[in-house]
């Protein structure tokens, strides 16, 4: 007599499939490291006042620190905001170096990069 069912092997063999794909998905390191910049910038736009650029900057240099100590990449945007809050504090050099730092990074960001930069030229230079 002959059985449809297929033999305990091959069921052993496409669980072990089954389980070796799904663990390889969970893997997966993300492109960029973004910390609490996200609940950040809710917090700063939710509640004004409640996120100072001072406190900012501190948190923005931490996300940075982490993201180099874990070996990834820093989100795109994060140097450009930490360069805004330096220009809020009145570091133009720091802001000026953030901004730099973030078009060396990402350069798709030029155009952006290269507007701020001019207006904190013209900031500086009345």
């Amino acid at each position: 007599m002959r059985t449809y069912f297929p033999s305990l092997n091959a069921c052993k063999v496409a669980g072990l499939m089954i389980v070796v794909a799904l663990t390889g998905c969970s893997t997966h390191q993300p492109t960029f490291y973004w910390g609490d910049y996200e609940q950040l910038v809710y917090k700063m736009y939710l509640e004004p006042g409640s996120a100072d650029s001072t406190m900012q900057i501190a948190e923005l240099e931490e996300t940075i620190q982490k993201a180099d100590a874990k070996g990834l990449r820093i989100a795109p945007g994060i140097h450009a905001h930490l360069g805004y809050m330096y220009t809020l504090e009145g570091n133009m050099a720091q802001a000026k170096a953030e901004f730099l730092t973030e078009k060396t990074l990402f350069p798709e960001s030029a155009v952006l990069i290269d507007g701020m930069l001019s207006r904190l030229e013209g900031a500086k230079n009345p």
